[in-house]
């Protein structure tokens, strides 16, 4: 390259570098952010009294500082001071090519700024904190990062670094805190304040979510509390049942023994002629009748039921694995799998709960008819033997 470089050259050569060398992931350091820094070194240096030399290496390096990225993000400023060499060629004069090196050097992050030109650049680079249209920038700045560094970023995280960012962030020259301090002032309030919204917004989202799931668990609550209270309904009525049964197979019992007992002895109640011998047997006779089969329904209502013949399936709605005598027919890994997939879907295990009260209903429903016949048909048969008894004692006396 021949000493004469015309900064139109530069940023064709600039453009046609980023054009095809560099990533699409950089959507923020590209092209459009090097012309943004030509054009605010030039505005800042219109402030000070630069030599033309000054004022050219400030551009050049403004147009080179970040074409490093091509290369190596995290050491983009040694690649660019590279490419620039490469570019401007041996016969560039080497103490302008120093200078330049160092303003582009100077804008490596936590490097100081030790002459005018370095703060210029500094600034320049750094101009989109004073302009309004900050937060759109910085989020061309998130993209990008984001893409480089696959790391994701919360809303409140990228807006509480970037509040940091315009806080400890300062312009170096007067020249641009002139320009574009009150609006980085504007910016560090919008920021503070659009942290704040998302601070609230989250405050607001946990509270919303802290009812939401109070008044689900408040729900599932009532709704545990209304299948345990069925539960217990039916298991109390089922122990009545019971209960009632036993009473009825106890008395029953008890009544056909002692009769048969009488019979089996050849005790009557009266002397050894005709109508005489006999006129007690028949009542005592539907006694035994009627307890024989008071006691048959009542062992009927009692007597367990398990019907092995009919073949559980888990796709059956209408059946429940909750019901022993369904889960009974599986194998264990098939009722832990079962239980597990219940656990998950709350909604199918209360349509499970809610078929195996039914089923328990119906149960209940067979053994209360079979013990209403039960007694029923015992007190039938006690009074009929109660009014045999009595009119044949009146017949007879």
């Amino acid at each position: 390259m021949s000493l004469n470089h015309t900064e139109k050259e530069i940023s064709q050569y600039i453009f046609k570098l980023f054009k095809e060398e560099l990533k699409p992931d950089f959507v923020y350091h590209n092209f459009a952010h090097s012309q943004k820094t030509v054009d605010t070194v030039k505005k800042l240096s219109e402030e000070y009294n630069l030599t033309d030399d000054d004022k050219e290496n400030l551009v050049f390096a403004a147009w080179f500082h970040d074409t490093g990225y091509i290369k190596d993000p995290k050491n983009h400023e040694e690649e660019s001071i590279k490419i620039a060499k490469k570019y401007l060629g041996s016969d560039f004069p080497k103490e302008r090519m120093d200078k330049i090196a160092n303003l582009i050097i100077s804008t490596k992050v936590g490097n100081p700024q030790q002459t005018i030109n370095e703060e210029i650049i500094h600034d320049a680079d750094y101009v989109n904190m004073g302009k309004k249209k900050f937060k759109e920038r910085a989020e061309l700045l998130r993209c990008e990062w984001e893409k480089i560094n696959f790391k994701t970023y919360t809303d409140l995280e990228w807006a509480e670094s970037q509040l940091n960012f315009l806080i400890e962030k300062r312009f170096k020259t007067s020249a641009a805190l002139n320009e574009y301090g009150s609006t980085r002032e504007r910016n560090i309030k919008k920021q503070r304040d659009l942290v704040e919204k998302i601070k609230n917004d989250q405050y607001k989202l946990q509270l919303k979510e802290k009812s939401t799931n109070a008044k689900l668990d408040k729900e599932g609550r009532g709704i545990e509390t209304l299948y345990r209270s069925v539960y217990s309904y039916h298991m109390e009525l089922s122990s009545m049942a019971d209960s009632k049964a036993n009473i009825m197979i106890s008395i029953n019992t008890i009544v056909v023994s002692v009769i048969i007992t009488l019979f089996g002895s050849g005790f009557t109640f009266g002397d050894s002629e005709g109508f005489r011998h006999v006129r007690y047997v028949i009542p005592m006779l539907l006694l035994v009748v009627s307890s024989l089969i008071s006691v048959t329904f009542a062992i009927l209502s009692a007597k367990p039921n398990i019907n092995n013949k009919q073949k559980f399936e888990l796709e059956n709605k209408n059946s429940s694995v909750l019901f022993f005598g369904n889960f009974a027919q599986l194998k264990l890994d098939e009722f832990v799998s079962h239980i597990k997939e219940l656990k998950q879907e709350k909604n199918e295990l209360y349509d499970s709960m809610t078929v195996d009260i039914y089923h328990l209903g119906g149960v209940l429903i067979k053994k209360y008819k079979l013990l209403t016949w039960s007694y029923n048909i015992f007190m039938v048969g006690l009074i009929l033997c109660a009014v045999g008894f009595l009119g044949i004692t009146i017949y007879s006396y």
